[in-house]
């Protein structure tokens, strides 16, 4: 019994790992499917994307070392602000996801536009000087009768580069992007 018991602990801890980015300890892209790809998306849930602005230049120039403290310092980030009822994932790159239940599109606009700003007054001590970084997020909302992962994900992806073409530096959702609800500029990044 205490054989299949211990088994069991490691199978359990082996998949957890497998859906967990060394990195950051987020959970990753296969947590991502796991908790949510096959439940609908009512609406009152969402997912923000972001991506970390111009993030090559930052490895190229203070080097992936520095690199892997900006994502780290992002995910303390999303981790200081997320709460009951939001799942942060990093799923790949530079990129990552907020799933938000029970919160209206106003409040899931807000969280993501304080994550955001809130990254944006983080430093990074590198031997080239302090570092600011920036980030850009998409809001993509689940509807009443029910969207699917794919469905919001694709809709946050949308937002994310009409962030990036209205100059980067703001989170925008997806029934707003018609105008960009800029978060106010961080200082500059790499």
């Amino acid at each position: 019994m205490t054989l299949s018991l211990h088994h069991l602990q490691a199978q359990i801890e082996l998949k957890a790992e497998t859906m967990t980015d060394p990195l950051t300890a987020l959970m990753n892209r296969r947590g991502l499917t796991s908790l949510y790809g096959e439940r609908a998306f009512g609406s009152f849930m969402s997912v923000a994307m972001f991506d970390l602005d111009h993030f090559k230049k930052t490895n190229d120039v203070f080097g992936h070392p520095v690199g892997d403290q900006v994502l780290c310092r992002f995910a303390a980030v999303i981790n200081k602000y997320a709460r009951t009822g939001v799942d942060a994932f990093r799923l790949g790159g530079e990129e990552f996801a907020l799933v938000m239940s029970r919160m209206t599109e106003e409040r899931a606009h807000d969280l993501a536009s304080k994550i955001s700003v809130a990254f944006g007054t983080e430093i990074v001590t590198t031997p080239l000087g302090p570092l600011r970084s920036t980030v850009s997020g998409g809001i993509g909302f689940g509807k009443a009768g029910g969207s699917s992962l794919d469905d919001v994900l694709a809709a946050a992806d949308a937002a994310l580069y009409a962030a990036k073409r209205a100059g980067r530096n703001r989170v925008i959702g997806q029934n707003k992007a018609s105008r960009a609800d800029q978060v106010g500029p961080a200082l500059r990044s790499a």
